[in-house]
């Protein structure tokens, strides 16, 4: 069959054979002429390619320099971006305290204004919602930190960072060693993403004055420098140059972060393989230093592939390789022009050859040109017929190889139905989500699956946005085979062809468990750990609801602060954990007083809210409160110990207390600091009278602070005189506040206050002292023999008692034997055991003991008989009726026989007639004060008073000599 083949051609070969020995010597010379003038032209050509290209090459390095020199001042700028942005944002928090203080500082406490300024601040951020602001004060605690709110009112002093950097203390020094009370702090502290690594970071500070708060703010370096990147590539993504310039930015691995190239191309295996080389000459090039890199890509509207040669520069500092090409073939326009000159150049030169030639060689040329024609386009159609046939073969099999290893490898579960919305397959995943395999699930509707969480209307929606779009996705509740509903994230796409829907096509995870986590942040948020009651921020929401419900229907709801009294003595003496298993044990009690529906909150320490909402009448609280007073008070056993604790409760009501959630839970806490101040043990209601003696006691006690600072209070001296001779004895010491604007204020007013916040101890201690020194400028100035007497508190009667006297004795150089020290017999008889202890040391000590106010308590005669006392003092409440009283008569001759019969000294208090004081001579009384004797005096009056009792003794004396 071959050999016939040849045969019939064989004529046709002879006569192309004869035809080309005739034309081989005109294409011998015309080959020679047209390769001279073709060469020339070309290299022609070649220079100018070269001259442009190396044009081009240049104008991208440019472009990539100053790409470059703009990356390095966006890096320097790290440092003075973040300093500047945390400046502002301090200054304008620091601001808004100062506004706030100065608008509130005339109409709130200061509890109140720093909660206000605090609450106020909170939830400020900035850097893109990471930055925050937080306060501390002077002595390192924290007062805000929004990210860790547990850590707020501890002491964060001596935190340190890993090159052992005292933080809080770096704070402190930059409010504190410069005039303008601020500055910035650098350390290291751990990085949000990685919990184990430190990272630099700056804040800066700025002294609060009116609190001594340090407000901030700062953020990591790395992140700053991140948001710098992220606006240079934004940049870059938008910067182009020419017709198909752009600048492209990789890592050095490889990936690309901006100008990500041609989103119009398919990802087929050509254009990643494409890619992936391209990828691969670029890094090398980056490996090498930089410079020119030749590689196929395409252009950026698809078209290709084509040669591109890129001028590639590393920026080491970021980590950065910049990519900036042209493509050769866009010089193609300017490289015609020049061909088209250098055609015509030598169009003439070839007119006149091919004229020469033509003639003889036309009919040759013309059989050739047939022949070649006719054999070239059998060929080629041939030719692309198998190619075009092994290509659609190799395309077909690369798809089909790729498509069937994702639908058999994805984590994602795949579904694909027919037109009919019918099951033709399933992948692996699919039937490890739903529990369906690819036989039970062929030819089935997927609404076999449907949980029935979804109504009609849903799937309506669902379908009717498929069919617009082509596309849908969202949260859809389905059946697993077990009968188990499970949350999934459903996508579906149609599948068209001609217009018509031939596929859905659905891929579906399962979301169960990050729901799970969603559920349990929102439970962190929004409940207490230790008892699983709602926190404030859940109570604040349910009151907030609770208000807008009784608003709408004209009801009352009311809101009880239960506060534990006293639970910081089982801290204290059992320890926290005990402490922590008591209050879960409270928590448990208060939830099963009250139903279902009822809000039992914990809002920090040993306190506890209780929402009751929709109430017929205030009494219904009360009963409430009764009922929490009765179950709460009850003993637990935790531990081996039975602990008893009462509650403290206030009440307030809705709306005659408070129209929202902030000013109902401030007046029930007053209507509780009311109940604490009435002997705890019980609830109140709030009024307003309540809320106007909480606040006018609050400002005292802030007054009363700073006159113990600035040197307000004063000490008066009470003489006392011996029943026998008449002569002055000694003093009593006592103290007076000299408000500068209320002026004298009554003792019994401020001592009660002191004891009650705390305040008794510096101010017991500051009287002590005071007193001591002026008894010794007195000994110093002639009167030496003069007993000074000194109250102490139940708060000062404790073991640092001893050692504070000794070291005033010390200091002052008053001598310890003309010290008395009066304490009640109600402070005595607290701790009976440890009072004998103390009373012990400070008999050693040197100096006297006085039992004050004796015969108003619940003394026992056989602790008195073991207390080692010196003084009995009869408390005037006894001496005011005498000696017409019977029974004060008889209670004050018992006394004064006692104390006899104990060898004690009496002194009678408040003496005030001159009967009294006869009456008291004649029982054998050994000391009296009171107006009938002497009013109390000031220093400088009782100087005067001792030098003319002086006198007159040194007269008695002359007389009776």
């Amino acid at each position: 069959m071959k050999f016939e083949l040849k045969a019939r051609r064989l004529p046709a070969l002879q006569t192309i054979g004869m035809l080309a020995v005739v034309f081989i010597f005109g294409l011998i010379v015309s080959s020679y002429f047209f390769y001279a003038l073709g060469n020339q032209k070309q290299q022609q050509l070649d220079r100018l390619e070269q001259k442009v290209l190396q044009q081009q090459e240049g104008l991208l390095l440019s472009e990539l320099d100053a790409t470059a020199s703009y990356i390095q001042y966006m890096r320097t700028r790290t440092e003075q971006v973040l300093r500047a942005q945390s400046k502002v944002f301090v200054d304008q928090a620091v601001a808004v305290a100062e506004s706030i203080y100065a608008e509130s500082k005339d109409r709130l406490s200061d509890t109140e204004i720093k909660t206000l300024i605090r609450e106020s601040l909170r939830n400020v951020r900035f850097f893109e919602g990471r930055g925050y602001l937080f306060i501390d004060d002077l002595e390192g605690m924290c007062v805000l930190l929004p990210t860790a709110p547990h850590l707020e009112g501890s002491s964060l002093y001596d935190n340190r960072d890993d090159t052992g950097h005292y933080i809080m203390r770096g704070l402190i020094d930059a409010v504190s060693n410069n005039a303008q009370q601020s500055g910035f702090s650098r350390y290291r502290w751990y990085a949000p993403s990685d919990h184990k690594l430190m990272e630099d970071k700056i804040a800066y500070v700025r002294l609060f004055e009116p609190y001594n708060w340090i407000i901030g703010a700062g953020d990591y370096l790395y992140r700053v420098e991140n948001d710098l990147k992220q606006e240079v590539t934004r940049r870059l993504e938008n910067f182009r140059f020419g017709d198909n310039g752009y600048i492209s930015v990789l890592d050095l691995q490889g990936n690309t972060l901006a100008n990500t190239a041609l989103t119009v191309l398919s990802e087929t295996r050509d254009v990643r393989d494409l890619h992936r080389v391209a990828i691969d000459a670029i890094m090398d090039t980056a490996a090498s230093g930089g410079g020119i890199v030749e590689y196929s890509w395409f252009y950026p509207d698809g078209r290709g592939p084509v040669v591109k040669r890129s001028q590639v520069k590393v920026v080491p500092e970021w980590g950065w390789v910049l990519v900036a090409g042209i493509y050769p073939d866009d010089l193609a326009p300017m490289l015609a022009e020049h061909k088209a000159t250098l055609d015509a150049q030598s169009a003439d030169a070839v007119r006149s050859f091919v004229l020469v030639m033509v003639a003889g060689l036309l009919l040759a040329l013309i059989l050739a040109l047939v022949y070649s024609r006719w054999l070239r386009r059998i060929f080629i159609r041939y030719e692309q017929d198998i190619e075009h046939q092994r290509s659609q073969l190799m395309d077909n099999s690369r798809q089909l190889e790729l498509s069937a290893r994702v639908f058999e490898n994805a984590t994602e579960g795949i579904m694909i139905t027919d037109a009919l919305n019918r099951i033709l397959a399933v992948n692996p995943a699919f039937t490890e989500i739903t529990g369906y395999s690819q036989e039970e699930a062929e030819g089935k509707n997927p609404s076999f699956m449907a949980s029935g969480s979804h109504n009609e209307r849903f799937y309506e929606d669902m379908w009717s946005r498929l069919m617009k779009t082509g596309r849908w996705q969202g949260e859809v509740w389905n059946r697993r085979k077990d009968g188990v509903l499970f949350p999934e994230w459903l996508s579906l796409n149609l599948v068209r062809e001609d217009g018509d829907v031939v596929n859905h096509i659905a891929t579906l995870s399962d979301i169960s468990l990050s729901k799970a986590n969603e559920k349990r942040l929102r439970y962190l948020v929004e409940y207490d750990s230790l008892t699983d009651l709602p926190n404030r921020r859940l109570l604040a929401d349910r009151v907030d609801q609770a208000v807008h419900i009784a608003r709408h229907n004209h009801s009352h709801l009311a809101l009880l602060f239960v506060d534990l009294d006293r639970f910081k003595n089982v801290n204290d003496s059992l320890g926290h954990e005990v402490g922590d298993r008591l209050l879960c044990a409270v928590a448990e009690r208060l939830t099963a007083l009250v139903d279902d529906l009822v809000t039992v909150s914990r809002v920090g320490g040993d306190e506890f809210v209780i929402l009751l909402s929709d109430l017929n009448h205030p009494n219904d609280a009360a009963l409430v409160a009764r009922d929490i007073i009765q179950h709460v008070s009850q003993p637990v056993e935790l531990g081996g110990h039975s602990l008893t604790l009462t509650p403290s409760i206030g009440i307030a009501l809705y709306p005659g207390d408070g129209l929202n959630f902030e000013m109902l839970f401030r007046n029930a806490d007053a209507a509780l600091y009311h109940a604490k101040a009435q002997g705890r043990n019980q609830y109140q209601f709030f009024t307003q009278q309540i809320n106007d003696d909480v606040s006018r006691s609050l400002v005292m006690e802030n007054a009363l602070r700073k006159g113990i600072a600035e040197g307000e209070l004063r000490l008066v001296y009470q003489p006392q005189f011996c029943m026998k001779n008449m002569r002055l004895y000694g003093v009593e010491a006592l103290v007076r506040w000299q408000h500068p604007e209320q002026g004298l204020v009554p003792p019994d007013f401020f001592i009660g206050l002191a004891e009650e916040t705390g305040l008794i101890l510096e101010l017991g201690a500051w009287v002590m002292y005071e007193a001591c020194l002026q008894g010794q400028r007195w000994r110093e100035e002639g009167f030496p023999d003069i007993e000074l007497a000194v109250n102490v508190s139940a708060l000062q009667f404790r073991e640092e008692l001893v050692d504070q006297i000794r070291r005033v004795l010390e200091e002052t150089g008053f001598p310890a034997e003309n010290l008395v020290i009066e304490v009640t017999e109600s402070t005595l008889m607290q701790g009976a055991s440890e009072a004998i202890g103390i009373l012990r040391r400070l008999k050693e000590l040197g100096v006297w003991v006085s039992l004050d106010d004796f015969g108003t308590g619940y003394s026992s005669l056989a602790y008195l008989k073991r207390f080692p006392l010196d003084k009995l003092k009869i408390d005037k409440a006894f001496i005011s009726d005498l000696p017409h009283d019977a029974d004060d008569s008889a209670i004050t001759r018992a006394i004064i026989s006692l104390a006899q019969s104990l060898s004690l000294l009496t002194v009678a208090e408040g003496v005030e007639t001159t009967e009294q004081l006869e009456y008291l001579q004649a029982l054998g009384c050994d000391l009296a004060q009171g107006y009938l004797l002497d009013r109390p005096l000031w220093p400088d009056d009782m100087t005067s008073r001792f030098k003319a009792e002086m006198h007159r003794q040194v007269l008695q004396d002359k007389d009776g000599s």
